[in-house]
């Protein structure tokens, strides 16, 4: 009896010890505080990893569409939409898409052996080429046209101009920032390797 005692004793300590504990802030910044709570700006975070997991799968559903995967998909209809009459360069595709060029170069190299995307030197650089949409690219897309207008407006559904046009200028600063995070993030990797500690 007296050992039961001594195991309620302890459980309850732990319990109280874990009903006390309050987690620390996962963020300081005023604008992202509700009355000093991180609540919100966490949902916040959870619905873009949400998001960012579900948007991927659809590029992808975008990409088996047209027998591609969805990375390669995405270089194609970026190259449609950046080729103008005389072709993009990888460089100005990977800025567009925030990727590294390698990447671009890897699946441009694989667009243009399946027939879909054209290279030819760049006039204005010897070294560089542009890319270019062929015949059978442009057919791709315009099969995919019609999938992919009625994903895209079930994304967008119920979302007022103003939504969407502050949502535009939020990408495009959290862009930015997503880059400087990776980059603090590395650092600080790299420093902890070398034997510094916060």
């Amino acid at each position: 009896m007296a050992a039961d005692g001594a195991v309620r004793v302890r459980s309850k300590a732990r319990a109280e010890r874990h009903a006390a504990f309050t987690p620390p802030l996962t963020v300081t910044l005023p604008a992202v505080l509700t009355d000093g709570s991180d609540r919100a700006f966490r949902k916040v975070i959870y619905g873009l990893f949400v998001t960012a997991a579900r948007l991927h799968d659809i590029r992808d559903a975008f990409g088996r569409r047209i027998a591609m995967t969805g990375a390669r998909y995405t270089v194609l209809i970026a190259t449609a939409h950046l080729q103008g009459t005389a072709g993009v360069g990888v460089r100005a595709l990977a800025d567009y898409l925030h990727v590294a060029p390698p990447h671009v170069t890897t699946e441009v190299g694989k667009l243009v052996a399946a027939g879909l995307l054209a290279k030819a030197r760049n006039p204005d650089d010897g070294r560089g080429v542009l890319v270019t949409l062929t015949p059978a690219g442009a057919t791709a897309l315009e099969a995919l046209a019609p999938f992919l207008r009625r994903i895209n407006d079930i994304l967008f559904d119920g979302i007022s101009r103003a939504e969407f046009a502050a949502v535009a200028r939020f990408i495009e600063k959290f862009v930015v920032n997503t880059e400087r995070a990776v980059m603090a993030i590395a650092e600080d990797e790299h420093g902890r390797r070398n034997g510094r500690r916060d």
